[in-house]
């Protein structure tokens, strides 16, 4: 699975599932280039790929922005001589934006604002990346697109049903941009990760603790242990390198044949 010489976008690639993604993509062979909302964070990342031997460059986006996410790849193509393989991670669960309330998560009280959020960075931001990057794919006729979806796209979660929401589409977008794209030899899919502590799933459950008085005295890593636990098969969660050594699976020549598809990487949470 040798990416060397091929050049790599990731979004969200500053922190969590996204610097895995860098670092085995770099490792892989490939030049990275670390897109991320927060400058500092993408500016680490990208001397830690330097570090592996490869090129970097860092690149703040808000994905949210169609001028941005188009910058994004022309910024790309400018710096960095081409662009081979494009991997949506950004990503957020808009928990922060709920009210401190018993019953928050009910969807007569989620605030408008929060839908807004997680789906204009969830699935808009994969959108725009994905039609940005796609007349260069065409042209080249050749392409590696992979969406980081969840776990949480296969069924409507009980807590957080905008983030379900937000990744099911995700899904469906995937796998009409793999039909668009399979007749110049791109391949899109996405990929649905289970369990793994990252700065969201942090926050997500400290948002759960203050919104659930029966878990006030439950230390955040405590709970999300308890919960890999009793939803994860195999008993551990998942890290970011594992979602990257996927990633890398689906960027390489060996995946040539596999497009359209939502792969879960989630211990056995989910079977289908």
């Amino acid at each position: 699975m040798d990416l060397s010489d091929r050049v790599a976008i990731v979004t969200g690639g500053g922190g969590g599932i996204g610097e895995g993604i860098s670092l085995c993509l770099a490792r892989a062979g490939a030049n990275v280039v670390v897109s991320d909302v927060k400058e500092e964070l993408a500016r680490g990342v990208a001397a830690k790929v330097e570090q592996v031997g490869k090129r970097s460059l860092a690149v703040v986006t808000d994905v949210r922005s169609e001028a941005e996410c188009q910058s994004l790849i022309e910024t790309t193509l400018d710096k960095m001589g081409g662009l081979d393989i494009l991997v949506c991670s950004a990503g957020t669960a808009g928990a922060h934006l709920m009210v401190e309330s018993e019953n928050a998560m009910d969807i007569e009280n989620i605030p408008v604002e929060a839908w807004d959020l997680t789906i204009d960075v969830n699935l808009k931001g994969v959108f725009l990346c994905n039609r940005a990057a796609a007349p260069h794919f065409k042209q080249q006729q050749r392409g590696r697109i992979i969406n980081i979806s969840s776990d949480a796209g296969r069924r409507g979660p009980v807590l957080l049903p905008i983030y379900g929401a937000s990744k099911a589409g995700v899904i469906n977008l995937t796998q009409s941009i793999a039909l668009q794209l399979a007749p110049y030899g791109v391949t899109a899919n996405s990929i649905c990760p289970g369990l793994i502590w990252t700065p969201l799933w942090a926050e997500g459950v400290d948002v759960m603790i203050k919104l659930r008085p029966e878990l006030a005295n439950v230390a955040p890593a405590d709970l999300f242990n308890l919960m890999v636990q009793n939803q994860i098969p195999l008993k551990r969660a998942q890290t970011p390198e594992d979602m990257g050594d996927l990633v890398v699976f689906l960027a390489s020549d060996r995946a040539s044949e596999i497009t359209g598809q939502a792969i879960n990487l989630d211990g056995g949470a989910q079977m289908n």
